[in-house]
């Protein structure tokens, strides 16, 4: 179970990077606080490399990574409060 929960923290950890990549919008912006949420919005759906495929991507890979994540450190203590 354990290598599975690697397997699966390491393939979550993929997804999280890669979708934040695509969501991100690399050209820089000017006055970035005096634009609104709704036109942010529409700035990236614009210039990010694919946006809805990026958020997509980080709301699988986010919540498999804290539970691998969470699993793997129960995993650890346990180990460590045998010995």
């Amino acid at each position: 179970m354990k290598k599975f929960a690697l397997g699966v923290f390491c393939f979550s950890l993929f997804i999280t990077v890669v979708g934040l990549f695509l969501q991100t919008i690399l050209i820089p912006i000017q006055d970035f606080d005096t634009i609104s949420q709704e036109e942010l919005k529409n700035i990236q759906l614009d210039l990010a490399i694919n946006y809805p495929l990026g958020i997509g991507m980080l709301y699988v890979g986010l919540p498999l990574l804290v539970c691998s994540s969470g699993y793997l450190v129960y995993c650890y203590f346990k180990n460590k409060l045998r010995m």
